[in-house]
Protein backbone atom coordinates (compact mmCIF):
# COMPACT_ATOMS: atom_id res chain seq x y z
CA UNK A 1 0.00 0.00 0.00
CA UNK A 2 3.13 2.45 1.06
CA UNK A 3 5.04 2.70 -2.03
CA UNK A 4 7.70 5.26 -0.12
CA UNK A 5 8.34 7.35 2.71
CA UNK A 6 9.78 11.06 3.18
CA UNK A 7 11.47 12.20 6.57
CA UNK A 8 12.42 15.11 7.69
CA UNK A 9 14.16 15.63 10.87
CA UNK A 10 15.90 18.03 13.22
CA UNK A 11 17.56 17.32 16.43
CA UNK A 12 19.55 18.99 18.92
CA UNK A 13 21.92 17.66 21.49
CA UNK A 14 22.96 19.16 24.53
CA UNK A 15 26.36 18.89 25.30
CA UNK A 16 27.91 19.17 28.78
CA UNK A 17 30.76 22.03 27.74
CA UNK A 18 30.20 24.83 25.41
CA UNK A 19 33.23 24.45 23.49
CA UNK A 20 34.39 24.73 20.13
CA UNK A 21 33.07 21.61 18.40
CA UNK A 22 32.97 22.79 14.64
CA UNK A 23 36.17 21.15 13.09
CA UNK A 24 35.30 18.24 15.04
CA UNK A 25 31.90 17.81 13.74
CA UNK A 26 32.38 19.12 10.29
CA UNK A 27 34.48 15.83 9.47
CA UNK A 28 32.14 14.07 11.69
CA UNK A 29 29.28 14.97 9.27
CA UNK A 30 31.27 13.90 6.45
CA UNK A 31 31.91 10.57 7.70
CA UNK A 32 28.84 9.37 9.16
CA UNK A 33 26.99 10.25 6.05
CA UNK A 34 29.44 8.06 4.29
CA UNK A 35 28.99 5.02 6.96
CA UNK A 36 26.57 4.70 9.36
CA UNK A 37 23.40 6.58 7.98
CA UNK A 38 23.43 4.44 4.72
CA UNK A 39 24.93 0.84 6.48
CA UNK A 40 21.26 -0.96 6.12
CA UNK A 41 19.83 -0.01 2.85
CA UNK A 42 20.06 -2.30 0.12
CA UNK A 43 23.11 -1.61 -3.14
CA UNK A 44 21.89 1.16 -5.04
CA UNK A 45 19.18 2.47 -2.67
CA UNK A 46 21.58 4.51 -0.61
CA UNK A 47 20.20 7.90 -1.59
CA UNK A 48 16.68 6.46 -0.01
CA UNK A 49 18.86 6.50 3.60
CA UNK A 50 19.51 9.01 5.55
CA UNK A 51 21.60 12.17 5.56
CA UNK A 52 22.92 14.87 7.48
CA UNK A 53 21.91 17.94 5.26
CA UNK A 54 22.61 20.33 7.97
CA UNK A 55 24.25 21.40 10.86
CA UNK A 56 24.57 24.06 13.80
CA UNK A 57 26.58 24.31 16.81
CA UNK A 58 25.44 27.17 19.42
CA UNK A 59 26.52 27.19 23.11
CA UNK A 60 25.86 24.02 24.59
CA UNK A 61 23.70 23.51 21.69
CA UNK A 62 24.27 20.87 18.94
CA UNK A 63 21.68 20.73 15.86
CA UNK A 64 21.61 18.38 13.05
CA UNK A 65 18.91 18.32 10.16
CA UNK A 66 18.51 14.92 8.79
CA UNK A 67 16.30 14.16 5.83
CA UNK A 68 15.82 10.73 4.42
CA UNK A 69 13.77 7.93 2.04
CA UNK A 70 12.38 4.88 3.23
CA UNK A 71 15.31 3.00 3.92
CA UNK A 72 17.27 4.33 7.85
CA UNK A 73 13.94 6.32 8.89
CA UNK A 74 15.45 9.79 9.98
CA UNK A 75 14.96 8.87 13.58
CA UNK A 76 16.65 5.73 13.56
CA UNK A 77 19.75 7.57 12.22
CA UNK A 78 19.27 9.89 15.20
CA UNK A 79 19.80 8.10 17.13
CA UNK A 80 22.71 6.31 15.10
CA UNK A 81 24.38 9.64 15.45
CA UNK A 82 23.55 10.32 19.34
CA UNK A 83 25.88 7.24 20.02
CA UNK A 84 28.55 7.82 17.12
CA UNK A 85 28.86 11.79 18.36
CA UNK A 86 29.26 10.91 21.84
CA UNK A 87 31.99 8.35 21.11
CA UNK A 88 33.98 10.96 18.84
CA UNK A 89 33.54 13.68 21.50
CA UNK A 90 34.09 11.93 25.05
CA UNK A 91 37.06 10.70 23.12
CA UNK A 92 38.72 14.26 21.36
CA UNK A 93 37.52 16.80 23.90
CA UNK A 94 35.97 14.58 26.83
CA UNK A 95 32.59 16.19 26.20
CA UNK A 96 29.76 14.66 26.93
CA UNK A 97 26.18 14.37 25.11
CA UNK A 98 23.12 15.34 28.43
CA UNK A 99 19.98 14.97 26.02
CA UNK A 100 18.24 15.15 22.74
CA UNK A 101 15.20 16.44 21.64
CA UNK A 102 13.68 15.89 18.31
CA UNK A 103 12.32 19.77 17.95
CA UNK A 104 11.02 19.16 13.94
CA UNK A 105 9.98 16.01 12.75
CA UNK A 106 7.74 15.36 9.30
CA UNK A 107 6.90 12.19 7.44
CA UNK A 108 5.43 12.38 4.30
CA UNK A 109 3.80 8.71 3.16
CA UNK A 110 3.36 7.85 -0.75
CA UNK A 111 0.74 5.48 -0.99
CA UNK A 112 -0.16 3.38 -4.15
CA UNK A 113 -3.62 5.27 -4.57
CA UNK A 114 -5.64 7.90 -3.60
CA UNK A 115 -6.48 8.42 0.38
CA UNK A 116 -10.23 10.22 1.35
CA UNK A 117 -9.17 13.77 2.20
CA UNK A 118 -11.32 13.20 5.48
CA UNK A 119 -9.26 10.42 6.99
CA UNK A 120 -7.03 13.74 7.60
CA UNK A 121 -8.75 15.00 11.29
CA UNK A 122 -8.94 11.10 12.15
CA UNK A 123 -4.86 11.27 12.35
CA UNK A 124 -4.47 14.35 13.39
CA UNK A 125 -6.09 13.20 16.41
CA UNK A 126 -3.32 10.20 17.20
CA UNK A 127 -1.25 10.70 19.84
CA UNK A 128 1.67 12.30 19.56
CA UNK A 129 0.86 13.58 15.76
CA UNK A 130 0.55 17.68 15.96
CA UNK A 131 -0.81 17.96 12.50
CA UNK A 132 -1.98 15.69 9.35
CA UNK A 133 -3.20 16.40 5.84
CA UNK A 134 -4.09 14.16 2.73
CA UNK A 135 -3.41 15.75 -0.59
CA UNK A 136 -4.37 12.70 -3.59
CA UNK A 137 -2.40 9.72 -2.87
CA UNK A 138 0.62 11.25 0.32
CA UNK A 139 -0.09 11.81 3.74
CA UNK A 140 1.22 14.32 5.62
CA UNK A 141 2.45 13.94 9.50
CA UNK A 142 3.96 16.72 11.68
CA UNK A 143 4.58 15.09 14.85
CA UNK A 144 5.00 16.84 18.50
CA UNK A 145 8.11 17.13 19.59
CA UNK A 146 10.02 14.05 20.56
CA UNK A 147 12.19 12.92 23.50
CA UNK A 148 15.16 10.73 23.45
CA UNK A 149 12.84 8.32 25.15
CA UNK A 150 10.12 8.37 22.50
CA UNK A 151 13.28 7.85 20.17
CA UNK A 152 14.59 4.44 21.59
CA UNK A 153 10.82 3.27 22.18
CA UNK A 154 10.06 3.68 19.00
CA UNK A 155 7.10 5.89 19.05
CA UNK A 156 7.44 7.36 14.96
CA UNK A 157 7.21 3.98 13.78
CA UNK A 158 4.43 2.91 16.19
CA UNK A 159 2.59 5.80 15.13
CA UNK A 160 3.29 5.32 11.21
CA UNK A 161 1.55 1.22 11.92
CA UNK A 162 -1.27 2.59 13.28
CA UNK A 163 -1.29 5.33 10.36
CA UNK A 164 -1.08 2.31 7.66
CA UNK A 165 -4.00 0.24 9.69
CA UNK A 166 -6.52 3.32 9.61
CA UNK A 167 -5.64 4.02 6.06
CA UNK A 168 -5.77 0.39 5.03
CA UNK A 169 -8.79 -0.10 6.90
CA UNK A 170 -10.18 2.43 5.30
CA UNK A 171 -9.49 1.25 1.53
CA UNK A 172 -10.48 -1.88 2.28
CA UNK A 173 -13.13 -3.39 0.32
CA UNK A 174 -16.04 -3.84 2.94
CA UNK A 175 -17.08 -6.99 4.08
CA UNK A 176 -20.35 -8.49 4.58
CA UNK A 177 -20.33 -10.10 7.84
CA UNK A 178 -23.12 -11.72 9.28
CA UNK A 179 -24.09 -10.73 12.61
CA UNK A 180 -24.55 -14.04 13.84
CA UNK A 181 -21.32 -16.23 14.88
CA UNK A 182 -21.05 -19.30 12.44
CA UNK A 183 -23.34 -22.63 14.55
CA UNK A 184 -20.28 -25.68 14.02
CA UNK A 185 -22.84 -28.17 16.36
CA UNK A 186 -25.55 -27.83 18.07
CA UNK A 187 -27.67 -30.16 20.39
CA UNK A 188 -31.60 -30.56 19.16
CA UNK A 189 -34.09 -28.69 20.96
CA UNK A 190 -35.15 -29.90 24.59
CA UNK A 191 -38.57 -29.95 26.65
CA UNK A 192 -37.40 -27.14 29.26
CA UNK A 193 -39.38 -26.52 32.28
CA UNK A 194 -38.92 -22.99 32.76
CA UNK A 195 -39.33 -19.73 31.07
CA UNK A 196 -38.64 -16.85 33.91
CA UNK A 197 -35.54 -14.64 34.36
CA UNK A 198 -33.69 -16.52 37.15
CA UNK A 199 -32.59 -13.37 38.35
CA UNK A 200 -35.64 -12.08 39.69
CA UNK A 201 -36.87 -15.40 41.16
CA UNK A 202 -33.80 -15.91 42.93
CA UNK A 203 -33.97 -12.56 44.53
CA UNK A 204 -37.75 -13.79 45.91
CA UNK A 205 -36.19 -16.79 47.63
CA UNK A 206 -33.41 -15.68 49.11
CA UNK A 207 -30.82 -17.53 46.74
CA UNK A 208 -29.53 -14.06 46.07
CA UNK A 209 -29.12 -10.40 47.86
CA UNK A 210 -28.24 -7.44 45.87
CA UNK A 211 -24.59 -5.67 46.56
CA UNK A 212 -24.26 -2.34 46.41
CA UNK A 213 -21.58 -2.74 43.27
CA UNK A 214 -23.07 -2.65 40.04
CA UNK A 215 -23.12 -6.40 38.69
CA UNK A 216 -22.18 -7.77 42.06
CA UNK A 217 -24.09 -10.09 44.25
CA UNK A 218 -23.79 -11.82 47.79
CA UNK A 219 -24.72 -15.53 46.41
CA UNK A 220 -26.06 -17.59 49.12
CA UNK A 221 -26.01 -20.80 50.66
CA UNK A 222 -28.63 -22.83 47.70
CA UNK A 223 -27.13 -20.78 45.19
CA UNK A 224 -24.00 -21.67 46.40
CA UNK A 225 -24.47 -25.37 47.04
CA UNK A 226 -24.85 -25.60 42.79
CA UNK A 227 -22.02 -23.30 42.38
CA UNK A 228 -20.10 -25.89 43.93
CA UNK A 229 -21.74 -28.95 42.61
CA UNK A 230 -21.12 -27.77 38.79
CA UNK A 231 -17.23 -26.57 39.49
CA UNK A 232 -16.76 -29.91 40.56
CA UNK A 233 -18.45 -31.79 37.70
CA UNK A 234 -16.18 -29.13 35.65
CA UNK A 235 -12.87 -30.04 37.42
CA UNK A 236 -13.60 -33.87 37.50
CA UNK A 237 -14.66 -34.16 33.72
CA UNK A 238 -12.93 -31.24 32.27
CA UNK A 239 -9.92 -30.44 33.46
CA UNK A 240 -8.48 -33.48 35.40
CA UNK A 241 -9.97 -36.04 32.82
CA UNK A 242 -7.78 -33.89 30.53
CA UNK A 243 -4.76 -34.05 32.43
CA UNK A 244 -4.64 -30.47 33.78
CA UNK A 245 -3.07 -29.49 37.07
CA UNK A 246 -4.06 -26.74 39.34
CA UNK A 247 -2.01 -23.35 39.55
CA UNK A 248 -2.92 -20.33 42.11
CA UNK A 249 -2.40 -17.17 40.33
CA UNK A 250 -2.45 -13.79 41.38
CA UNK A 251 -5.89 -11.69 40.78
CA UNK A 252 -4.17 -8.30 40.71
CA UNK A 253 -1.90 -7.72 37.71
CA UNK A 254 0.70 -4.66 37.12
CA UNK A 255 -0.33 -2.86 33.83
CA UNK A 256 2.92 -3.71 32.35
CA UNK A 257 1.74 -7.30 32.24
CA UNK A 258 -1.42 -6.35 30.52
CA UNK A 259 0.90 -3.84 28.07
CA UNK A 260 1.98 -7.46 26.94
CA UNK A 261 -1.43 -9.20 26.93
CA UNK A 262 -2.40 -6.48 24.69
CA UNK A 263 -5.32 -5.36 26.05
CA UNK A 264 -3.94 -1.68 26.70
CA UNK A 265 -4.24 -1.04 23.42
CA UNK A 266 -7.31 -2.99 22.42
CA UNK A 267 -9.86 -2.81 25.18
CA UNK A 268 -9.03 -1.07 28.40
CA UNK A 269 -11.97 -0.11 28.89
CA UNK A 270 -12.79 -2.75 29.64
CA UNK A 271 -10.66 -3.28 32.48
CA UNK A 272 -11.00 -2.07 36.99
CA UNK A 273 -8.02 -0.11 37.55
CA UNK A 274 -6.29 -0.20 41.10
CA UNK A 275 -4.74 2.75 42.41
CA UNK A 276 -2.09 1.71 45.51
CA UNK A 277 -2.30 4.32 48.21
CA UNK A 278 0.48 6.07 50.25
CA UNK A 279 1.13 4.22 53.50
CA UNK A 280 1.41 7.44 55.20
CA UNK A 281 -1.08 8.08 57.56
CA UNK A 282 -1.03 11.97 57.68
CA UNK A 283 -1.95 11.36 54.03
CA UNK A 284 -5.06 10.87 54.73
CA UNK A 285 -5.56 13.28 57.44
CA UNK A 286 -8.26 15.87 55.59
CA UNK A 287 -9.97 12.65 53.81
CA UNK A 288 -10.41 10.83 57.19
CA UNK A 289 -11.70 14.38 59.02
CA UNK A 290 -13.77 15.08 56.26
CA UNK A 291 -15.82 11.72 56.49
CA UNK A 292 -16.32 11.91 60.18
CA UNK A 293 -17.87 15.69 59.87
CA UNK A 294 -19.66 15.12 56.89
CA UNK A 295 -20.14 11.59 56.98
CA UNK A 296 -19.99 11.84 52.87
CA UNK A 297 -17.01 10.01 51.04
CA UNK A 298 -14.72 13.12 49.77
CA UNK A 299 -13.91 11.47 46.52
CA UNK A 300 -12.09 14.49 45.23
CA UNK A 301 -9.56 14.69 48.08
CA UNK A 302 -8.90 10.43 47.83
CA UNK A 303 -8.31 11.10 44.14
CA UNK A 304 -5.63 13.59 44.83
CA UNK A 305 -4.14 11.01 47.35
CA UNK A 306 -3.99 7.99 46.41
CA UNK A 307 -1.80 7.41 43.04
CA UNK A 308 -1.98 6.61 39.38
CA UNK A 309 -3.18 3.69 38.64
CA UNK A 310 -0.43 0.37 38.69
CA UNK A 311 -2.47 -2.50 38.19
CA UNK A 312 -5.66 -4.07 37.05
CA UNK A 313 -7.99 -6.37 38.38
CA UNK A 314 -7.43 -9.69 36.49
CA UNK A 315 -9.89 -9.70 33.24
CA UNK A 316 -9.15 -12.57 31.86
CA UNK A 317 -7.23 -14.66 34.49
CA UNK A 318 -4.97 -15.87 31.89
CA UNK A 319 -2.79 -13.28 32.52
CA UNK A 320 -0.10 -14.80 35.47
CA UNK A 321 -0.19 -17.84 33.26
CA UNK A 322 1.58 -16.12 30.14
CA UNK A 323 4.17 -14.44 32.61
CA UNK A 324 4.74 -17.22 34.92
CA UNK A 325 6.67 -18.52 31.05
CA UNK A 326 7.85 -14.87 30.03
CA UNK A 327 11.71 -15.37 28.90
CA UNK A 328 11.85 -18.91 29.84
CA UNK A 329 13.04 -22.01 27.84
CA UNK A 330 11.00 -24.61 27.53
CA UNK A 331 11.29 -28.28 26.09
CA UNK A 332 9.27 -29.80 23.35
CA UNK A 333 9.95 -32.88 24.25
CA UNK A 334 8.47 -32.17 27.73
CA UNK A 335 5.20 -30.63 25.90
CA UNK A 336 2.50 -29.89 25.88
CA UNK A 337 2.40 -27.89 29.36
CA UNK A 338 -1.61 -27.79 30.79
CA UNK A 339 -2.57 -25.99 33.45
CA UNK A 340 -5.70 -24.57 35.60
CA UNK A 341 -6.76 -22.20 37.99
CA UNK A 342 -10.14 -21.05 40.07
CA UNK A 343 -9.00 -19.56 42.97
CA UNK A 344 -11.12 -16.19 42.68
CA UNK A 345 -12.90 -13.95 41.08
CA UNK A 346 -12.74 -12.46 37.42
CA UNK A 347 -13.65 -8.89 37.18
CA UNK A 348 -14.66 -7.32 33.73
CA UNK A 349 -16.18 -3.70 33.45
CA UNK A 350 -19.21 -4.57 31.45
CA UNK A 351 -20.91 -0.48 31.59
CA UNK A 352 -24.92 -0.50 30.76
CA UNK A 353 -24.27 -4.12 29.58
CA UNK A 354 -25.25 -5.61 33.23
CA UNK A 355 -27.53 -8.32 32.95
CA UNK A 356 -29.08 -10.25 36.09
CA UNK A 357 -26.57 -13.17 36.73
CA UNK A 358 -26.03 -13.55 33.51
CA UNK A 359 -23.63 -10.88 33.21
CA UNK A 360 -21.69 -9.75 35.97
CA UNK A 361 -18.90 -6.99 36.57
CA UNK A 362 -17.65 -9.83 38.99
CA UNK A 363 -17.55 -13.35 38.06
CA UNK A 364 -16.04 -17.05 38.51
CA UNK A 365 -14.83 -18.99 35.84
CA UNK A 366 -12.20 -22.31 35.66
CA UNK A 367 -9.49 -20.92 33.25
CA UNK A 368 -7.35 -23.72 31.70
CA UNK A 369 -4.14 -22.99 30.02
CA UNK A 370 -1.83 -24.84 27.60
CA UNK A 371 1.45 -24.67 26.11
CA UNK A 372 3.12 -26.82 23.04
CA UNK A 373 3.84 -27.55 19.36
CA UNK A 374 1.22 -26.25 17.07
CA UNK A 375 -0.64 -29.78 16.63
CA UNK A 376 -0.63 -30.27 21.19
CA UNK A 377 -2.36 -26.96 21.51
CA UNK A 378 -5.13 -27.32 18.65
CA UNK A 379 -5.76 -30.90 19.72
CA UNK A 380 -6.05 -29.87 23.18
CA UNK A 381 -8.02 -26.66 22.54
CA UNK A 382 -10.57 -29.86 20.63
CA UNK A 383 -10.57 -32.14 23.69
CA UNK A 384 -11.45 -29.56 25.91
CA UNK A 385 -14.67 -29.09 23.37
CA UNK A 386 -15.69 -31.88 23.12
CA UNK A 387 -15.43 -32.92 26.44
CA UNK A 388 -17.42 -29.69 27.33
CA UNK A 389 -20.08 -30.69 25.23
CA UNK A 390 -20.45 -34.02 26.84
CA UNK A 391 -21.20 -31.99 30.20
CA UNK A 392 -23.64 -29.51 29.35
CA UNK A 393 -25.28 -32.28 27.45
CA UNK A 394 -25.07 -35.85 29.07
CA UNK A 395 -24.46 -34.53 32.64
CA UNK A 396 -26.18 -30.78 33.25
CA UNK A 397 -28.28 -31.57 30.25
CA UNK A 398 -28.65 -27.90 28.64
CA UNK A 399 -29.61 -27.06 25.22
CA UNK A 400 -26.25 -26.38 23.39
CA UNK A 401 -24.80 -24.80 20.12
CA UNK A 402 -21.15 -24.32 19.22
CA UNK A 403 -19.26 -21.13 17.48
CA UNK A 404 -17.11 -20.44 15.53
CA UNK A 405 -15.53 -16.70 17.43
CA UNK A 406 -13.11 -14.25 16.89
CA UNK A 407 -11.38 -13.05 19.74
CA UNK A 408 -10.10 -9.07 20.05
CA UNK A 409 -6.52 -9.93 19.20
CA UNK A 410 -7.36 -11.47 15.48
CA UNK A 411 -6.72 -9.01 12.80
CA UNK A 412 -10.03 -7.78 11.24
CA UNK A 413 -9.41 -9.51 7.78
CA UNK A 414 -9.05 -13.04 9.46
CA UNK A 415 -12.60 -14.52 9.69
CA UNK A 416 -13.95 -18.46 10.12
CA UNK A 417 -12.99 -19.28 7.49
CA UNK A 418 -8.91 -19.44 8.22
CA UNK A 419 -8.14 -23.24 8.72
CA UNK A 420 -7.76 -23.66 12.29
CA UNK A 421 -10.32 -21.04 14.07
CA UNK A 422 -8.76 -18.81 16.70
CA UNK A 423 -11.85 -19.66 19.12
CA UNK A 424 -14.54 -21.55 20.02
CA UNK A 425 -17.79 -20.81 21.74
CA UNK A 426 -20.12 -23.34 23.76
CA UNK A 427 -23.26 -21.49 24.17
CA UNK A 428 -26.56 -22.46 26.26
CA UNK A 429 -30.07 -21.54 25.12
CA UNK A 430 -31.59 -18.84 27.78
CA UNK A 431 -35.76 -19.63 27.26
CA UNK A 432 -36.81 -16.41 29.08
CA UNK A 433 -34.47 -14.11 26.24
CA UNK A 434 -37.36 -15.82 23.85
CA UNK A 435 -37.27 -18.13 20.86
CA UNK A 436 -34.05 -20.04 20.16
CA UNK A 437 -33.38 -18.78 16.83
CA UNK A 438 -33.69 -14.64 17.41
CA UNK A 439 -32.50 -14.56 20.99
CA UNK A 440 -29.16 -14.32 22.14
CA UNK A 441 -27.69 -17.49 23.49
CA UNK A 442 -25.22 -17.10 26.15
CA UNK A 443 -21.43 -18.17 25.68
CA UNK A 444 -20.68 -20.49 28.77
CA UNK A 445 -17.29 -21.20 27.61
CA UNK A 446 -14.42 -19.70 25.28
CA UNK A 447 -12.06 -22.14 24.03
CA UNK A 448 -9.01 -20.67 22.64
CA UNK A 449 -5.78 -21.17 20.21
CA UNK A 450 -3.47 -18.11 20.61
CA UNK A 451 -0.84 -19.20 18.09
CA UNK A 452 2.19 -17.21 18.63
CA UNK A 453 0.53 -14.37 20.10
CA UNK A 454 1.59 -14.42 23.69
CA UNK A 455 5.18 -16.49 23.05
CA UNK A 456 6.21 -14.03 21.14
CA UNK A 457 5.11 -10.50 23.74
CA UNK A 458 6.02 -12.58 26.61
CA UNK A 459 9.42 -14.18 25.06
CA UNK A 460 8.94 -17.97 25.20
CA UNK A 461 11.33 -19.97 23.79
CA UNK A 462 11.58 -23.66 22.84
CA UNK A 463 15.11 -25.20 23.56
CA UNK A 464 15.66 -25.94 19.68
CA UNK A 465 14.20 -22.95 18.29
CA UNK A 466 11.00 -25.11 17.34
CA UNK A 467 7.38 -23.75 17.03
CA UNK A 468 5.74 -23.43 19.90
CA UNK A 469 1.96 -22.12 20.42
CA UNK A 470 -0.44 -21.25 23.19
CA UNK A 471 -4.25 -21.79 23.90
CA UNK A 472 -6.65 -21.65 27.00
CA UNK A 473 -10.07 -21.86 28.09
CA UNK A 474 -12.29 -20.00 29.99
CA UNK A 475 -14.77 -21.95 31.73
CA UNK A 476 -17.67 -19.38 32.86
CA UNK A 477 -18.84 -21.18 36.24
CA UNK A 478 -20.84 -18.53 37.34
CA UNK A 479 -22.56 -18.56 33.58
CA UNK A 480 -23.09 -22.35 33.85
CA UNK A 481 -24.84 -21.46 37.00
CA UNK A 482 -26.87 -19.11 35.54
CA UNK A 483 -27.85 -20.71 31.84
CA UNK A 484 -28.56 -24.03 34.45
CA UNK A 485 -31.22 -21.80 36.70
CA UNK A 486 -32.22 -20.10 33.29
CA UNK A 487 -33.47 -23.79 31.79
CA UNK A 488 -34.60 -25.73 34.92
CA UNK A 489 -35.59 -23.06 37.61
CA UNK A 490 -34.83 -22.96 41.37
CA UNK A 491 -36.96 -25.85 42.06
CA UNK A 492 -34.65 -28.91 42.40
CA UNK A 493 -37.42 -31.37 41.94
CA UNK A 494 -37.46 -30.14 38.16
CA UNK A 495 -33.93 -30.49 37.49
CA UNK A 496 -31.80 -33.35 35.65
CA UNK A 497 -31.29 -36.26 38.37
CA UNK A 498 -28.05 -36.26 37.91
CA UNK A 499 -27.80 -32.40 39.11
CA UNK A 500 -30.00 -33.31 42.03
CA UNK A 501 -28.99 -36.22 42.90
CA UNK A 502 -25.81 -34.22 44.02
CA UNK A 503 -27.16 -31.45 44.83
CA UNK A 504 -29.42 -33.10 47.25
CA UNK A 505 -32.42 -30.51 50.02
CA UNK A 506 -32.16 -26.92 49.80
CA UNK A 507 -30.31 -25.79 52.22
CA UNK A 508 -32.08 -23.05 55.24
CA UNK A 509 -31.15 -19.75 54.62
CA UNK A 510 -30.53 -17.27 57.75
CA UNK A 511 -33.91 -15.89 59.39
CA UNK A 512 -33.96 -12.82 59.10
CA UNK A 513 -37.21 -10.10 59.31
CA UNK A 514 -37.59 -8.25 55.79
CA UNK A 515 -35.70 -10.64 54.10
CA UNK A 516 -36.14 -12.76 51.60
CA UNK A 517 -39.24 -11.33 50.38
CA UNK A 518 -40.61 -14.13 48.40
CA UNK A 519 -40.01 -16.46 51.01
CA UNK A 520 -41.57 -14.38 54.14
CA UNK A 521 -44.70 -13.68 51.20
CA UNK A 522 -44.91 -17.71 51.12
CA UNK A 523 -44.54 -17.87 54.77
CA UNK A 524 -47.54 -15.74 55.28
CA UNK A 525 -49.92 -17.34 53.09
CA UNK A 526 -48.86 -20.63 54.74
CA UNK A 527 -49.59 -19.24 58.24
CA UNK A 528 -53.31 -17.62 57.11
CA UNK A 529 -54.41 -20.75 55.94
CA UNK A 530 -53.28 -22.88 59.06
CA UNK A 531 -55.42 -20.18 60.96
CA UNK A 532 -58.10 -20.49 59.04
Amino acid sequence: MIESMLFDLTCTFRLSKPEGVEDIVRRFVERVNRTILIRGAPKGRELEAARIVDWKAKGSELSFHIRSGTYVRAHVAALRVRKALSDTLGRELRIGIRGISVDYYAVTLILDREVPEDVGPKLAALSKVLRAAVRGNEVHLLFEPLSFHELRANVPDRVIGIVQEIIAKLLRPPRVVSKRLPVIRQSPPKALPFGDDPARVAIELGWIKEFPGRGQWVYTTPYAKLFYVIRDILLSEVAHKLGFEPFLLPKLIPLEVMRSMGYLDSIPEGMYYVCPPPREPEAFKTFKETIRMTREIPLDDLKRTIKSPSYVLAPAQCEPFWQFFAKEVVDAEALPIKLYDHSGWTYRWEGGGVEGIVRLQEFHRIELAYLGLPEQVVETRDAVVDELVNVVDRIVDLEWRITIARPFYVAEEEGPEEDIPSAYDIEIYLPYRGPRDKSEWLEVAGCFVHRRKYVDSFKIKERKGREIWTGCAGLGLSRFVAAFLAEYGLDPGDWPRSIARRYGKVPRLPRLLLWPSGVHVEEKEKTEEDQG
